[in-house]
């Protein structure tokens, strides 16, 4: 019985380790047209959007240095 219960261990290990080390093809689906953007290129483009915003020097941007010398 114990070396039944090692060699199943042993199986599942091996099973979870070829699962995290090989990995499926990345196929786009057929159905996504010419210049569609995959997830990781969305968050890429969100992410850039969110960058400039948050540095953005438009003309009616407020700093904190104007906000304490006005009352």
């Amino acid at each position: 019985m114990f070396w039944l219960q090692v060699s199943i261990l042993v199986l599942v290990n091996e099973l979870i380790a070829s699962m995290l080390l090989v990995r499926a093809p990345q196929t786009q689906r057929s159905a996504a047209g010419e210049g569609a953007l995959n997830v990781w290129q969305l968050i890429d483009e969100i992410e850039a959007e969110r960058q400039r915003e948050a540095t953005s020097t438009g003309r009616h941007r407020l700093s904190r240095h104007r906000l304490r010398h006005h009352p």
